[in-house]
């Protein structure tokens, strides 16, 4: 009798820990799930979704990461067309208003779609940006208004072979509190490496 009671024990305890192990598995599969759908919301989508309004970047580095993400995606033709027209509609936002006065809507899309056929036409990609460290960012103020200066390095692949520039960004400080993109102009001291 004491080893059928015995049996009937261990067989309970292992029903519970199989059950428990069960339970675990699904709790974790439920979550890595849920993980990976957030890793699986492409880098479109995330662009095209970005709202300005509730998490505009803070700081100088975050604009221009910002933006960069915008330019990569562009200059690669990874937006259809519609989806390019409401890309520049959002890296609009990210820009000072100034700026926004000297290129209308109509011809910033027409330049970005020009930028973008000459990199199909040189058969050049886009290949990653390197932002410097929060303390290489040059700020100053003139007349009460803050201004900032931030060199990013570029990489990009140009028919096989590997060239290096940078882009000088100058940002400043709208009536907000937040840093527009007032300009940006490519380093015209590119090298190139294998």
């Amino acid at each position: 009798m004491k080893k059928e009671t015995d049996t009937k024990g261990f067989v309970i305890a292992a029903v519970i820990v199989v059950i428990g192990v069960i339970g675990f598995y699904v709790a974790m599969s439920n979550r890595m799930s849920g993980r990976q759908a957030v890793k699986n919301t492409s880098e479109i989508e995330k662009l095209l979704n970005y709202d300005f309004q509730e998490e505009y970047p803070k700081t100088v580095r975050e604009v221009v990461k910002l933006h960069c993400r915008y330019m990569k995606m562009a200059y690669n033709n990874e937006f259809s067309k519609e989806e390019l027209y409401d890309a520049n509609k959002k890296i609009r936002e990210l820009m000072d208003d100034e700026l926004l006065a000297l290129n209308t809507e109509e011809d910033q899309l027409k330049s970005l779609e020009d930028d973008i056929q000459f990199y199909i036409d040189n058969k050049q990609k886009y290949v990653s940006y390197t932002l410097p460290e929060a303390s290489q960012i040059k700020y100053n103020k003139e007349d009460d208004v803050e201004y900032a200066k931030i060199r990013v390095g570029v990489i990009l692949r140009v028919d096989g072979a590997t060239v290096k520039g940078d882009q000088e960004y100058l940002l400043r400080k709208d009536s907000m509190d937040r840093w527009k993109i007032l300009g940006w102009l490519a380093d015209a001291g590119a090298s190139e490496s294998d």
